[in-house]
């Protein structure tokens, strides 16, 4: 007989660098050990799809699309149109990359190829300098 392997799931809060919490959502469906990357990437995949499936006015997420403008419930569309996760994802990773995205996880900075535990840690936390905006999704 084969068990099926429970899978973990964590919050991750988007805070600005004065400590203003800008969004957040629980990353759901991740494995027991998972690189801070693939949580990042899971969190924008399920924050596309969700859009996807019935794109409206405003997007929330972590990552601006490239059209969009800052609104109090996330970023306000100019038209409403499909998202491509992996553009997304591409800025979200260049953001980290400059500095300008930075992750911290029990109050201590985080690489995105480190390896955590989901189970063992109340969220993650992503500490924007400024929106991380899209090129072109």
């Amino acid at each position: 007989m084969t068990y099926a392997r429970a899978m973990a799931e964590m919050m991750m809060r988007d805070q600005s660098l004065a400590g203003h919490v800008l969004g957040g959502t629980r990353v759901a469906d991740l494995p027991e050990e998972v690189s801070v990357r693939d949580v990042v990437r899971t969190r924008i995949r399920d924050e596309v799809a969700a859009y996807n499936t019935d794109p409206g006015p405003v997007f929330r997420g972590l990552v601006q699309p490239a059209d969009a403008v800052r609104h109090r419930d996330g970023f306000r569309m100019r038209e409403p149109r499909p998202l491509v996760a992996q553009l997304l994802i591409a800025a979200a990773e260049e953001a980290a990359g400059l500095g300008l995205l930075r992750l911290r996880l029990d109050d201590r900075p985080v690489a995105l190829d480190e390896l955590i535990a989901p189970a063992d840690h109340d969220e993650l936390i992503a500490v924007l300098d400024r929106s991380v905006v899209a090129s072109d999704s």
